[in-house]
């Protein structure tokens, strides 16, 4: 016989009891007319209390038990300090140091038998005594929660930030067949037209070409991956693409600006010679200088700057400019957002123009970018031994030139602030 069964069978004596020495009791004094006695209240009162306590007894065995077993349920296949983890069949109890099931630790627990001692007496808030249980705690740590905790993963791919492209932009766009530019750039033109006389000699101007070339040029690079990233990760190839082509932008970009010319590189605006004669800023304001540059360009080739290159810092100076009482002469921090522009001129703001100078140009009028095909992103297998390895190249290129037609419808402004 168990234990439970035992607390059944004294309950059953109990209640019996309580039953009949409540009818002895209640019979005899109807069949002699009277009231129950002190001492026969007593005895039912007595019998009473005893099958109350043991039916108390009864009722709570059997909720710890259920409780017990309730907890050990679902705390079935939890890692704990001897080793076990997750993932064990449910129908082996999680085991600690302290010996028994975690269940069995808690209901063994001073905390537990203090919480049923007095349940029936709690009112508004309270706390129960403090009991060290032997199990880990529960927490993200391997040895004990680990797994449990579910990671927030947020979909894409955090991309490292890059300069935006925007010289690009300010150049007029064409396309080629070939991968040589060759155009006929007027090198000096003597106007000699005049009034003359009737009869007489009519005076003779000058005009001489040049035979001007600027080879295409290509920008490319590549990068490995394995058949199995591309297969697993679908949205990884365009990804890709997207990088790979913004890396040959930049590239471009530097070049247009700051190609030396010595092959496979482009020549760049600011190393062609015939360039506007440079303006220093000296004490002018860098919104000043520039403005000196583009009055100058405009009287020598009577072409009209389009657009201004300058650096972030030096563009912060100008933003920041105020007079003498304190006051931007710009709209301020506060104004709503608007595109940059100086003189009526966009501006390009970017670092890939060395700090301190600006280029002021002509970009539309006076200079083309012209583009064989496309940008082109190709993958192939075809590389080293990367057939047998399950790698791909993806690769990304484009072919351009730079054809400047006036170089002197471009000037620099020097040693800005």
């Amino acid at each position: 016989m168990n234990g439970i069964q035992k607390l059944e069978q004294d309950y059953e004596h109990a209640r019996t009891y309580a039953v009949t020495q409540s009818n002895k009791f209640k019979n005899a004094a109807a069949n002699e007319g009277r009231d129950l006695g002190p001492g026969e209240r007593s005895a039912i009162e007595s019998a009473v209390n005893a099958a109350t306590e043991a039916r108390t007894r009864l009722d709570r065995v059997k909720g710890n038990q259920s409780q017990s077993a309730e907890i050990d349920r679902l705390t079935a296949g939890m890692g704990s300090n001897n080793g076990h983890s997750i993932g064990r069949p449910s129908n082996q109890a999680t085991r600690i140091v302290g010996g028994g099931t975690l269940g069995a630790e808690f209901v063994n627990s001073d905390a537990f038998r203090w919480l049923k001692d007095n349940k029936n007496s709690l009112a508004g808030k309270w706390n129960s005594p403090v009991s060290e249980i032997s199990a880990a705690t529960l927490s993200t740590d391997a040895a004990s929660g680990g797994d449990l905790v579910i990671a927030d993963f947020r979909p894409g791919i955090l991309a490292l930030p890059t300069r935006p492209t925007r010289v690009s932009d300010l150049f007029a766009v064409a396309q080629t067949d070939s991968n040589l530019i060759t155009y006929m750039k007027e090198t000096t033109f003597t106007n000699a037209s005049a009034a003359v006389a009737e009869g007489a000699l009519k005076p003779e101007s000058t005009l001489i070409f040049d035979a001007v070339s600027d080879p295409v040029q290509k920008v490319a690079h590549w990068l490995p991956v394995t058949d199995e990233m591309l297969e697993d990760v679908p949205a990884l190839r365009s990804y890709l693409d997207v990088r790979l082509r913004l890396g040959v932008e930049l590239t471009l970009e530097d070049q247009l600006l700051n190609g030396n010319g010595t092959a496979p590189n482009l020549r760049g605006i600011l190393n062609r010679t015939g360039l506007a004669t440079a303006i220093a800023r000296g004490v002018d304001t860098n919104a000043d200088a520039i403005l000196k540059q583009i009055a100058a360009i405009e009287t020598a080739t009577n072409l009209r700057p389009d657009a201004v290159v300058v650096h972030p810092d030096n563009w912060k100076t100008i933003l920041m400019s105020k007079d003498a009482n304190g006051q931007y002469y710009g709209a301020g921090p506060f104004a709503g957002p608007q595109g940059p522009t100086l003189w009526g001129l966009p501006v390009a703001i970017t670092s890939a123009i060395v700090a301190n100078t600006a280029l002021v140009g002509c970009f539309k009028t006076a200079a083309q970018i012209y583009r064989k095909g496309g940008l082109r992103v190709d993958i192939s297998n075809s590389h080293s031994d990367f057939f047998i390895r399950n790698m791909v190249a993806v690769r990304a290129e484009l072919r351009a030139a730079l054809a400047t037609y006036r170089t002197s419808a471009f000037g620099v402004v020097t040693n800005l602030a």
